[in-house]
């Protein structure tokens, strides 16, 4: 999305559910796929402490995208379970 959300009128659109259900499983990908990574990131072995370093934190950048990845699902699947509501054209 190229627009930032300050600039962003409220409004209401009409999203299947079942569409907002292939996006939540689209997050859950990355989250489990950041998680994997920063696990597969934990085998590696070096003496050198600026290769420590650099592993280091982008294992924790990977476990942090996965974490924040893990609360977009669980917001997703609020909107998902929200009940289906009529809207009246008043055009």
């Amino acid at each position: 999305m190229s627009q930032s959300n300050d600039i962003l009128e409220p409004r209401l659109v009409a999203v299947d559910s079942y569409y907002l259900s292939v996006i939540n499983d689209r997050i859950q990908d990355l989250s489990n796929d950041a998680e994997s990574l920063a696990m597969a990131l934990s085998a590696i072995h070096t003496d050198d402490d600026a290769s420590k370093g650099v592993t280091v934190a982008v294992r924790s950048a990977l476990l942090a995208n996965s974490e924040l990845a893990t609360t977009l699902s669980e917001q997703m699947d609020g909107l998902i379970l929200l009940p289906e509501i009529k809207v009246n054209d008043y055009e």
